[in-house]
């Protein structure tokens, strides 16, 4: 059986804007969008850019946060995207795949064909 899992891999960023009226708040509202989406958008690259042996480190912390038992991710390969967001195939222990999405905000998307604990 296929089941998806979601595990939280970035944390999100806080933002704040201050009073002086409707014009002033829009603006920082306005910023605040183009900030978190800058923000947003280098939680993927960071991922893509860490070497091979911190990726592993970010996928073996998914794959556990979403219940499955994983002592060493053996083996990773980049995947096509799934929905826009960069995937990649992953290994534990020799013998059990996930493939792991990262979406824009920072998640770990992990679909898997076994059942968390």
């Amino acid at each position: 059986m296929r089941k998806t899992y979601l595990a939280i891999t970035g944390a999100l960023a806080l933002a704040a804007c201050g009073g002086g009226g409707q014009q002033a708040a829009n603006d920082a509202a306005a910023d605040n969008m183009v900030e978190n989406a800058a923000d947003a958008t280098n939680y993927q690259a960071e991922v893509i850019a860490l070497p091979p042996g911190q990726q592993n480190g970010v996928f073996l912390r998914a794959v556990r946060d979403a219940g499955f038992n994983c002592q060493e991710v053996t083996e990773t390969e980049r995947f096509d995207p799934v929905q826009g967001n960069p995937a990649w195939r992953v290994t534990c222990d020799n013998r059990t795949p996930h493939l792991i999405s990262i979406t824009r905000d920072g998640t770990a998307k992990i679909v898997s064909r076994t059942d968390a604990k």
